[in-house]
């Protein structure tokens, strides 16, 4: 499927590079209009010549519909999960396990925010969050809990054994309210340099 995507975004791309080059060239009068003029004349007045040019303009059309199709398909396809229950299919979308997640790690007073992302392949599932952590975290130990937690969460509403892949990676880890030293006290009031004063 990927090969299909690049050969949509190779055809796009020629398409609009041999348009956007003879639109160049007219406006930089390298070639003049009467030759553009000479040209679709041609075309019009010769069966053959039309007949070649239809037939070019109809396959670059279906083409087009074809690979938009592939790319939208592509992109429909990554974001729900299917699974034919007894009495009918069902989809999830991928962003409502994102939601999921996300309520999960608000339980946790150690993760001040999470930015989840599920993906769908063949080989099932991927998860890659996002992580903003308070100070003075073990971070081997939570995010070893938290990538269990969603692993179980996500096949308990599934309902079925589905291989979870789950990443994190620690963007940040805050320091507010904290002070620099013993680290048992909080900052009530932080004051802020505005400049001197003369």
């Amino acid at each position: 499927m990927r090969v299909f995507i690049r050969i949509a975004i190779f055809f796009y791309v020629l398409l609009i590079t041999i348009v956007g080059m003879s639109a160049m060239l007219l406006l930089a009068h390298l070639t003049s209009i009467t030759a553009h003029q000479r040209f679709l004349l041609y075309v019009y007045s010769d069966p053959k010549a039309g007949m070649i040019a239809g037939v070019v303009v109809a396959a670059s059309m279906l083409l087009s519909l074809g690979f938009a199709r592939i790319i939208y398909g592509r992109q429909e396809q990554e974001r729900i999960i299917t699974f034919d229950n007894p009495l009918g299919r069902v989809t999830i979308s991928l962003s409502a396990l994102e939601d999921l997640v996300r309520r999960l790690a608000v339980s946790s007073p150690q993760i001040k925010e999470i930015r989840p992302d599920v993906i769908s392949t063949k080989r099932g599932l991927k998860v890659n969050a996002r992580l903003v952590l308070r100070s003075d975290v073990n971070i081997a130990e939570l995010t070893a809990d938290l990538q269990d937690l969603i692993k179980r969460k996500i096949q308990e509403v599934l309902g079925r054994e589905e291989r979870i892949l789950v990443r994190i990676h620690v963007i940040k880890i805050t320091t507010e309210n904290i002070v620099p030293g013993n680290g048992d006290e909080e900052i009530k009031s932080p004051l802020h340099f505005h400049g001197y004063r003369a």
